[in-house]
């Protein structure tokens, strides 16, 4: 499975974004330099979220960014669609059946469309505010006694 850098440097701002909700906005550079993106780049992705009012611009000499909607109303499955045009893309994924009677064939075909749908399932519930409360959650737990685990 592949995300592209828009989707991963788009996440990255968007939850730089998300922490600060509330709290006034964020010049691209500011961002930049905290993720260590490239600025022009940065500029892309955010006008890019703005046209499809994801975020917003704020003019004047405190300008910058701010997110259009709360965390809590930002699933990952709408912030990757609107980053990439896919809630999930993935690598050679494709829509339609095999031809070939290759039973084989067929079979990597549906795992990959049944993973393709798990994982859209689970970017569905998943918010930016989830993601940030769970790191602040993380970064006030003592240093080496993490809990955090993954299940997969």
């Amino acid at each position: 499975m592949k995300f592209s850098t828009r989707t991963l440097y788009g996440l990255r701002a968007v939850l730089v974004l998300a922490s600060r909700f509330g709290e006034g906005s964020l010049s691209v550079s500011q961002i930049a330099k905290k993720e260590g993106i490239s600025v022009a780049y940065l500029e892309q992705i955010l006008n890019a979220l703005k046209k499809k009012g994801f975020v917003k611009s704020v003019r004047g000499p405190q300008g910058g960014y701010v997110l259009a909607q709360k965390p809590s109303a930002v699933t990952l499955s709408k912030l990757f669609s609107m980053l990439d045009g896919k809630v999930f893309p993935l690598s050679d994924e494709k829509d339609t059946v095999p031809s070939e009677k290759d039973e084989i064939a067929i079979a990597n075909f549906i795992f990959w469309k049944k993973f393709s749908q798990f994982l859209k399932e689970g970017l569905s519930e998943i918010t930016l505010k989830d993601l940030i409360d769970e790191a602040r959650r993380i970064k006030k737990s003592k240093p080496g006694s993490s809990t955090y685990t993954f299940h997969i």
